[in-house]
């Protein structure tokens, strides 16, 4: 492993596994369980070799007379033959009347404390390492849930953009219908606009219906500075009536479908002028196009 963090712990966990680490060494390497999943796979993978290990030699006998060499070292006394002669039950007043005996000095013999064994740190070890590896699998979870609700909100977001752009589509659709609705209709009605010397290349056309619908199509306008904006006028003997607001494309292309002004009869003069965004309530500005009804 590359990790700088990690180094200090490099080949610890085969040690661990073992239960061959110092005290140091074990309260040093413990706490980095809980946050490394290498090293809990590893110590995990190493027990059962570990354990194996017990039982890899096959039990031998001791000689005739160890425990008896043994205990001659221990208590200081020479090692004589094994007495194999049956040995006589103490009678039973016998603890009773040593009370009344004159205290002797005897010889106590304090056995050594006896280590943990290796099953005993290989017990521990693992309860430590399923400890740590409790750690990381928390942590692990944590992060998946993290993850999990990042992903719902952003398949949510994508939900609400699609169901925005479904309804754009339907409106689309709809104004689609009514345009064809009005131009392929057998009593629709037009009045051509030509372009004027401020867009002597524009164009349009205006067609409606018996029902009062509107579709009015452009072509060549020229692109306008930022604040300013194309209005169509009914041009009425009385004054002009305001028809709508049109924003041309890159191109100088329009579609725009209204409904005619109750106040106004068809067919009527109408013209184009450019006005300030937001539009006036009345021509302010040069005319674009201009178109009158044909006899």
């Amino acid at each position: 492993m590359s990790d700088p963090q990690h180094e200090p712990f490099d080949q610890l966990a085969a040690f661990y596994a073992m239960g061959a680490l110092t005290e140091d060494e074990q309260t040093a390497f413990e706490p980095h369980l809980e946050i490394c999943r290498g090293c809990v796979r590893e110590v995990t993978s190493l027990f059962p070799v570990t354990h194996g290990l017990l039982h890899t030699s096959p039990p031998l006998d001791p000689p005739a007379g160890l425990r008896v060499r043994v205990l001659g070292q221990v208590t200081g006394t020479a090692a004589g033959p094994r007495d194999t002669r049956p040995r006589q039950l103490a009678p039973i007043d016998t603890p009773f009347s040593a009370l009344d005996e004159p205290e002797t000095p005897s010889l106590h013999v304090n056995s050594p404390r006896r280590s943990p064994g290796v099953l005993f740190w290989l017990t521990a070890t693992l309860l430590i390492a399923a400890g740590g590896a409790g750690g990381w699998y928390a942590a692990e979870l944590d992060r998946q849930n993290r993850e999990l609700r990042a992903a719902v909100d952003v398949a949510t977001t994508l939900a609400e953009r699609a169901e925005m752009e479904l309804g754009a589509a339907r409106a689309g659709a709809a104004d689609r219908e009514a345009v064809l609705a009005i131009v392929t209709g057998p009593d629709v009605q037009q009045v051509d606009l030509d372009g004027q010397p401020l867009a002597p290349h524009a164009s349009a056309r205006a067609l409606w219906n018996d029902t009062a619908d509107m579709v009015f199509v452009t072509a060549g306008l020229p692109a306008l500075p930022a604040g300013d904006i194309y209005q169509l006028w009914f041009m009425l003997p009385d004054a002009p009536v305001s028809a709508a607001l049109v924003e041309p494309d890159a191109d100088g292309h329009a579609t725009v479908i209204f409904r005619v002004p109750g106040t106004v009869t068809l067919p009527a003069t109408m013209a184009i002028t450019v006005e300030p965004s937001g539009g006036m309530p009345a021509p302010s500005g040069d005319i674009y196009l201009l178109g009158q009804p044909t006899e």
